[in-house]
């Protein structure tokens, strides 16, 4: 088998050498999130004897479980645990400047000893880690080709995500591109973020010249903590390209991927607007009114191959058949839908079962008659459905779609070659290079109740349900605003009553902004009696706040025309709501954002003491 020197490809003449080459750190942020480090793996940090020994370690794993299933290691597997530790003296960690780490690495290994786990087996109980219906922690690969969308030859990329509900304490995560013997073609990619944990992604590149194989493996490792599950590991990879590993006649070729849904159909703002128990008018780009329980997102598109390939028919009936039985395939890709904000996500699921499945997804998949086309349609009724973990107002959402893609090359009867391939839809910022990419995702809400009176440029007053696009409506800060956009839904969640000294009332959901004397716009939910709102007349004294069932229609308006806003400074798209001066859908937009965004402070404030020296010892966390 022909293989370019890999250090000498790869790096130059220090890695021939194996010298201690220093990794390239090319992304380190501190941002109120946390404090995020990444960089490529230093190949001299490995001797030839233990480069050995690692790629064999990493066969010998995948030998004991299937490609695209998430396992937890066993430490006390000699092997496995070996494995572990060059991963990390791969990315140039050592007990020395990650002492904890490595005190947590070695508590596990003594744990996983005391319970018995024996050599060649997978802790039994940790072995498959299932989906479930609520927002959940994830670890996943997004990314895995061999550049079959792009006329760059040679030119493989994989990419590994993670998420966590709420946040970790600390998150390593890396990704390798191998051969499938375990012999890299490219650097490992790596990250660690301290108080982060939210959303991750990390990305490494292949150079499929380096190996004449032309089978490929995409891997990562996962070691985490939090104050939920505490201190934890997990590791996956996939397989792509020809399913013998051999020399292929002719390699695949696709077309970009062609994407109908979802898209930003409305008001052209570079966003697609998810609205929750709301309908705005003007922007609303998918409507879940109505639909209380899931988030649900229309995914429509297509792929066509543009090589001598045509889709594998048997193999995509089969796995439709298995998925249909309940039968679990671990090659049916994902669509996943994550909560930057707040951390987790949820999976695409079947709309009637609490484990995460692809069965509907690939329900809606068709070929062409030629088989060079295949499409997906999950829109209407059969939109994809997300479980109600993630119904919930998020500034940003990602989507993330890997749709495998098996593929033949027809030659002679009873000759053909199978090929494993697949294309990325996704939103991550973070990632290289998807073969589409879909504009961000929000998730809004929030609302008055009808009856509302506001006020009108004119001096007289309508309903807030008959308000319409082009209305004039009163200002403090402009003459007139024209109203942009109106929405209407209903609201669940009991509404917030206030009620002002001067004897004025308003009922609104807790996520509306009002002005408050001192405090600024504040939601509803944390108005408290004595607060002084700001009102038509003036200042005037909150005497009472409550809460109230509802169960009438709620609706907003959006205000200020581009020449409009150029002319107003920083919240002051405001109307008078019963004489109250309340914010419209933008500032509402803002300050649920504002809500969600994890708040500043040292890093080492919110880290446990535990984790000091490691961040400290970072190579710019000093």
């Amino acid at each position: 088998m022909m293989r370019r020197n890999l250090f000498g490809a790869l790096s130059g003449a220090c890695l021939a050498m194996l010298s201690a080459c220093k990794s390239e750190v090319h992304e380190e942020t501190r941002t109120a999130y946390g404090y995020n480090e990444q960089g490529l793996m230093e190949f001299g940090q490995l001797s030839r004897a233990e480069w050995t020994n690692y790629m064999a370690d990493q066969r010998y794993i995948h030998s004991l479980v299937r490609p695209d299933v998430r396992i937890r290691l066993n430490l006390a597997d000699p092997k496995q645990h070996r494995f572990a530790m060059a991963r990390l003296k791969l990315a140039d960690k050592t007990p020395e400047n990650s002492p904890y780490l490595f005190q947590a690495m070695e508590r596990r290994r003594q744990q996983h000893l005391a319970k018995g786990y024996r050599e060649g087996l997978l802790p039994q109980e940790e072995s498959g880690l299932l989906a479930t219906a609520e927002r959940q922690e994830m670890h996943y690969i997004p990314v895995a080709n061999a550049g079959e969308t792009t006329a760059v030859t040679n030119d493989g990329l994989g990419a590994a995500s993670s998420t966590f509900p709420g946040g970790t304490n600390y998150t390593y995560l890396d990704v390798s591109y191998t051969d499938a013997s375990g012999y890299p073609l490219g650097s490992l990619g790596w990250t660690q973020e301290y108080a982060g944990g939210y959303n991750t992604t990390v990305n490494a590149a292949g150079d499929l010249s380096l190996t004449s194989l032309k089978q490929y493996a995409v891997a990562s490792y996962k070691i985490e903590e939090s104050a939920a599950n505490g201190f934890e590991d997990s590791y996956l990879y996939t397989e792509l390209g020809s399913e013998t590993a051999s020399e292929v006649d002719e390699v695949p070729m696709l077309e970009t991927p062609s994407v109908e849904a979802p898209k930003d159909v409305a008001y052209n703002d570079n966003l697609i607007s998810v609205c929750l128990n709301r309908t705005w008018t003007q922007d609303c780009d998918v409507d879940l009114t109505g639909t209380e329980h899931a988030v649900k997102l229309p995914l429509k598109g297509s792929i066509k191959i543009a090589s001598s390939h045509v889709f594998n028919k048997a193999h995509i009936d089969g796995l439709r058949e298995d998925l249909k039985n309940g039968v679990p395939r671990s090659d049916a890709g994902h669509v996943k839908l994550v909560l930057t904000n707040v951390g987790g996500g949820c999976d695409v699921t079947d709309g009637s079962t609490v484990v995460a499945k692809m069965a509907q997804f690939w329900n809606g998949v068709a070929l062409s008659p030629d088989e060079k086309t295949l499409s997906w349609d999950l829109t209407g009724d059969n939109a994809a459905f997300f479980d109600e973990g993630c119904r919930q107002m998020q500034d940003r959402a990602m989507l993330s779609m890997i749709i495998p893609l098996p593929l033949l090359l027809r030659l002679d009867a009873g000759s053909d070659k199978p090929y494993r391939s697949s294309i990325t839809l996704s939103n991550d910022p973070a990632m290289t290079r998807a073969d589409y990419t879909l504009k961000d995702i929000t998730i809004t809400n929030s609302c008055l109740a009808a009856g509302t009176e506001i006020e009108l440029a004119a001096g007289k007053s309508a309903t807030i349900e008959s308000l319409k696009a082009g209305d004039q409506v009163s200002n403090p800060y402009h003459p007139a605003l024209t109203v942009m956009d109106t929405a209407v839904g209903f609201e669940k969640v009991p509404m917030v009553r206030i009620r002002s000294e001067a004897g004025r009332t308003l009922l609104m959901t807790e996520m509306h902004p009002i002005q408050v004397a001192g405090r600024g716009m504040v939601q509803a939910k944390a108005l408290r009696e004595g607060d002084v709102a700001m009102t038509k007349t003036g200042p005037s004294k909150l005497v009472e706040v409550s809460r109230e069932a509802y169960d009438g229609k709620v609706y907003n308006v959006k205000v200020g025309s581009d020449a409009q806003k150029a002319t107003l400074a920083e919240d002051q798209t405001v109307v008078y709501a019963n004489g109250f001066m309340v914010g419209d859908g933008q500032i509402q937009r803002k300050y649920e954002t504002l809500a969600m965004t994890r708040k500043d402070g040292s890093v080492l404030a919110r880290l446990p003491d535990r984790w000091h020296r490691d961040y400290q010892m970072s190579t710019h966390g000093k």
